[in-house]
């Protein structure tokens, strides 16, 4: 399982990593940045990545979630968080999730980890990943590396190759991402 130090290290190396160059929220307005209509986008946190927060950060409005109910492997714990930003983060303080946006791990069978273009039926679109946009190199690579170090822990790894899987028999698309 990853510890406190872990998450900080991990927060640490992806600190200033981004997919472009430039602002990639000037080509869709941030979309992804923002709450929703309905106040209902955010993302899940990995399991121990809630030591990253005091829960008090006026930016994230928290929900405790069961694993369960939310088609997360059996060994993730309860409850799951899932977090809400009110569209002005503090960058250095965002989770994992939208640090690694919009890449997404992908387990072949043979173990190989590909870093591909998210998958998820998303309720925006990302010209990212609708225009295939090329990402910075710097940006992958630090994406690859600390999801080196996440599947580590088995349950993230039980996620990502459930996740691998359900891509491969539905068809999904797997793009792998080149920097």
């Amino acid at each position: 399982m990853l510890s406190a130090s872990d998450y900080q290290y991990l927060y640490q190396i992806t600190a200033k990593s981004t997919p472009l160059t430039e602002d990639c929220g000037l080509l869709c307005g941030k979309t992804c940045c923002r709450p929703g209509k309905n106040n209902e986008l955010g993302m899940y946190l990995f399991p121990g990545e809630e030591v990253m927060f005091t829960r008090q950060e006026d930016w994230l409005f928290w929900e405790e979630q069961d694993p369960a109910e939310q088609q997360f492997p059996a060994s993730w714990p309860n409850p799951v968080f899932f977090v809400r930003c009110n569209g002005h983060c503090p960058r250095e303080a965002r989770p994992l999730a939208c640090r690694f946006f919009p890449l997404t791990p992908h387990l072949q069978l043979n173990g190989e980890l590909l870093m591909i273009y998210e998958t998820l039926d998303l309720p925006y679109r990302c010209p990212l990943i609708t225009q295939s946009k090329p990402l910075h190199q710097g940006f992958t690579r630090v994406a690859t590396a600390a999801w080196k170090i996440m599947l580590k822990d088995h349950r993230i790894y039980e996620l990502v190759e459930e996740d691998s899987r359900y891509r491969e028999e539905n068809n999904l698309p797997v793009q792998v991402v080149l920097g």
